[in-house]
């Protein structure tokens, strides 16, 4: 059943209410539902799909490109930059998901993905809250020796949360930002190294088994890029042909590299 595009202001709408717990989620979807305008599945697919976007989880159950379009627009009107950072992710994690599946390329997903990716800041959340943890360590004077060692030994049984100075921050953008130190900033591709206005650095930290997989915040799971290399690396043709503790080497877009972790 084809869904009119002027039906999808109101699927957001309900979406939103159902978020917010105005609308329950029977409620909602006999809302969408109507009069037959939309069958049942289609009608808990938009709503489901919208709390997945607002909350950052990956949704498996694909919209049209003009609904995508139009939740990804509404959500940065309503929501602002924090909320449609979680979208972003939730449509990357699904575009990995659905092409890993169908064995195809989401072109107007990604080119969904990439216009509003353009639109939010360069730094997310984690990485202010990296920075942050920078900071403290370089006030700590502490060795890259000092920093490998801490890595070297960091367990799957320890904490999700560390103390430095009596705040509390958590241990994967802990550790993301010993990498940073430990690696001089630097894209782990092209040498590129961005030079903050006011001063500071800015790189990007790249899983290579991601988080969904169950891949963590380690030296052999974390790769520094510039932000065009991130993109490319996670939205590219990538593959990989071996992933030892030591290093790794894949092609990218057929160009092929290799990393040290040390």
């Amino acid at each position: 059943m084809k869904i009119p595009n002027q039906l999808i202001p109101v699927a957001y709408q309900i979406s939103k209410q159902v978020y917010e717990n105005q609308l329950t989620f029977s409620e909602g979807k006999n809302q969408l539902v109507g009069d037959g305008r939309m069958n049942s599945n289609s009608a808990a697919d938009y709503i489901n799909n919208f709390r997945y976007m607002m909350d950052g989880i990956r949704f498996t159950r694909t919209l049209n490109a003009f609904s995508m379009e139009y939740y990804f627009e509404s959500i940065f009107k309503d929501y602002g930059e924090s909320k449609l950072l979680k979208a972003l992710n939730a449509l990357k994690l699904h575009i990995e998901y659905y092409e890993g599946l169908e064995k195809i390329r989401m072109h107007k997903m990604r080119d969904i993905y990439d216009k509003y990716f353009a639109a939010v800041p360069v730094e997310s959340p984690d990485e202010q809250e990296q920075n942050e943890i920078i900071h403290e360590i370089q006030k700590q004077h502490q060795s890259k020796d000092e920093i490998l060692k801490e890595l070297k030994n960091l367990k799957e049984t320890d904490s999700e949360i560390v103390t430095i100075n009596t705040k509390a921050f958590k241990r994967d953008n802990k550790t993301i930002a010993q990498i940073k130190i430990l690696r001089d900033f630097k894209c782990q591709l092209c040498g590129t190294t961005i030079v903050k206005k006011g001063g500071g650095k800015y790189i990007e930290a790249a899983h290579i088994k991601a988080k969904n997989q169950k891949g963590r915040e380690t030296l052999d799971n974390i790769i520094l890029l510039c932000p065009n290399h991130h993109k490319a690396f996670d939205l590219g043709d990538r593959r990989i042909i071996t992933h030892t503790k030591s290093h790794i080497e894949f092609l990218l877009n057929d160009e092929p590299y290799r990393i040290n972790f040390e």
